[in-house]
């Protein structure tokens, strides 16, 4: 006599206790988009551990992926520095004034399903290599901010299958410098131009007609 069919079910069966997560039940179920807006926000990757599956991408502001992709199959991540020198007496040197330069990374996304889907997620690509926006790397463990997209290349073959695109986006820091504004300053010449009212605009004189060129002038 053959045993009946037992239903098997899809999840574990996970209590709702105390200090248990909640878990998703629906296959294929995407990172919520709170936990989304949270992590790249506050750039803490850890946040996403025990609440959502890990988070890999590149994210706009408006934290969306910039493409549509299957997955990404690889981050790589360099930060460089500069350390300036200068020669002395008997060949000797010495070093200074060590300066971070801006980091670069290359993000290999994969792409496959249709030729529609695959089209969108090439031009998906091009914009962002073509906008000025910064993005977010996120990752699990960290969030890299003022990221823009400087190039991408792909290359497809029959023997990795010609349908699946594998794009390197090439990435650099965008360093936002701040303007320094000299307020309390030891001589009142320093401070910074500050603005006492309109101006009104004259007709210039013979001689700054002179000094400027051939305009016209009251005499």
């Amino acid at each position: 006599m053959p045993l009946p069919n037992l239903p098997v079910p899809q999840f574990p069966n996970v209590p709702a206790l105390p200090g248990v997560p909640a878990l998703a039940r629906l296959a294929g179920t995407p990172v919520v988009t709170e936990i989304n807006s949270l992590l790249i926000s506050a750039g803490l990757g850890q946040l996403a551990l025990g609440f959502a599956k890990p988070v890999w991408g590149i994210f706009d502001a408006n934290n969306q992926p910039i493409a549509v992709a299957d997955s990404v199959r690889a981050v790589q991540f360099r930060a460089d520095s500069s350390v300036s020198d200068y020669p002395q007496e008997a060949g000797a040197f010495q070093s200074y004034n060590k300066v971070q330069r801006p980091y670069a990374s290359v993000v290999s996304m994969v792409c496959g399903g249709d030729e529609q889907r695959r089209a969108n997620f090439l031009s998906a690509i091009d914009v962002a290599k073509r906008s000025t926006d910064l993005y977010s790397i996120v990752m699990p463990e960290v969030v890299y901010n003022n990221a823009n997209v400087v190039a991408y290349d792909y290359r497809r073959e029959q023997r990795n299958g010609a349908t699946l695109i594998i794009a390197d986006l090439h990435i650099e820091e965008i360093r936002l410098n701040a303007s320094a504004a000299f307020d309390n300053v030891q001589n009142p010449a320093s401070a910074d131009p500050v603005s006492q009212g309109q101006v009104q605009a004259t007709t210039p004189g013979a001689s700054m007609a002179a000094l400027y060129g051939p305009v016209s002038a009251v005499l």
